[in-house]
């Protein structure tokens, strides 16, 4: 009885971060109500609560999950040493363009002016920005010099994010150049730093 009844936890969280981050991708950070991932989840407000007592810990639980899924899943789809870094920053591109992004998105901005959320958005990312070098490292093994293994990872990363807010008013043919030159650039500084 005990499984079960774990199980039926795990799968009601699950559904609960699954809500949150559809709330923040279609509604925003102020339209993610815990009423809101409640009506979307199908679930009581005193199972929310049991799980996350807060609506900050909702927010960056759902947060964390998908930034880790999607590392993961980009690690998964790709084998160490398999790609160029032309085809390893295009298909980065394919994987964070989506629904994290803009959930990630709507809680940077949110944690400006918040600083309940600031901080633990902040361990978060930290986080994140550890999964990216390492996803580098292991899909691109010995191709960065040790001089570029920190930072090259999250200067790639940064333009993704920029690129990625530019979709909110632009359309992929206009960004296409930037990616193109982003590639071209990140290239060159490769094979300089080889040279």
């Amino acid at each position: 009885m005990g499984s079960a009844r774990q199980a039926r936890a795990i799968e009601t969280r699950q559904l609960l971060l699954d809500a949150t981050l559809e709330a923040l991708v279609e509604v925003g950070y102020a339209g993610t109500t815990t009423q809101e991932v409640c009506r979307r989840a199908g679930a009581s407000r005193g199972k929310l609560l049991h799980h996350f007592p807060r609506r900050t810990d909702l927010l960056i639980a759902a947060l964390e999950e998908v930034l880790t899924q999607r590392v993961q899943g980009f690690v998964d789809d790709h084998q160490p040493g398999e790609q160029d870094l032309a085809a390893l920053i295009t298909a980065m591109w394919a994987h964070w363009k989506g629904p994290a992004l803009y959930a990630w998105l709507e809680l940077a901005i949110a944690a400006r002016t918040n600083a309940e959320l600031r901080e633990p958005l902040r361990v978060v990312m930290r986080q994140f920005d550890v999964n990216v070098r390492a996803a580098f490292g292991a899909l691109l093994p010995g191709a960065l010099p040790p001089a570029l293994r920190d930072t090259a990872p999250m200067m790639v990363f940064a333009a993704l994010n920029g690129l990625a807010v530019d979709r909110i008013y632009s359309d992929e043919a206009t960004i296409q150049p930037t990616l193109a030159l982003l590639i071209s650039v990140s290239q060159q500084v490769l094979e300089s730093d080889h040279g």
